[in-house]
């Protein structure tokens, strides 16, 4: 008797322990990041790398898919995530893909943020302002978590995919599916 009670126990703590994973899974999958979707215009910005160039987006990136990628030092999740990004990078950049960061470092945090890039092998332009969550292209995009992509096509400027929906194992599927779209044309 004692053991059909554990039994039936074990299942139901089974049961509920499975649900609760797919829950949080499914709410990852829905997850808003930023006030920006798929299908939608990028906004259009100027700002400066910290290598002191002016970026017009997305006019500068014609014929380019492009990551905006929002992230910070400072994040767990960027650093985690970073790894999948560079990767992502170095397969398709000779293939028309670029990414392009947006640091929401904090003030004064330039000199490390450019050590940082350096250290990671992070090759791509980074924009830096020193605004922390108000950094002027976060602020644009309404950016409310990060890491934060946003793969844009940089001949319409529609964006392609955003926030949960882009990292992982899912920016290398996106981005080889967007690059073959572009040479197909």
């Amino acid at each position: 008797m004692k053991t059909a009670k554990f039994w039936n126990y074990s299942v139901i703590i089974f049961f509920a322990v499975a649900a609760a994973v797919l829950f949080i899974v499914s709410a990852r999958a829905d997850d808003v990041r930023s006030a920006v979707s798929a299908g939608q215009k990028a906004p259009v910005f100027q700002a400066r790398t910290v290598d002191g160039k002016t970026i017009n987006f997305p006019a500068d990136y014609k014929g380019k898919v492009v990551l905006l990628d929002f992230w910070a030092t400072w994040c767990g999740p960027c650093r985690r995530e970073l790894p999948n990004v560079a990767a992502t990078y170095r397969k398709y950049h000779a293939k028309g893909f670029e990414v392009l960061s947006v640091s929401l470092d904090k003030p004064e945090q330039g000199p490390a943020l450019l050590k940082f890039a350096q250290d990671n092998g992070m090759t791509w332009p980074q924009i830096y302002d020193g605004g922390y969550w108000k950094a002027a292209v976060a602020v644009q995009y309404g950016v409310q978590a990060i890491p934060c992509p946003v793969l844009v096509d940089g001949d319409t400027g529609v964006v392609i995919a955003q926030g949960a929906g882009a990292v992982g194992q899912r920016l290398p599927k996106l981005v080889a599916a967007a690059v073959a779209a572009k040479a197909r044309k």
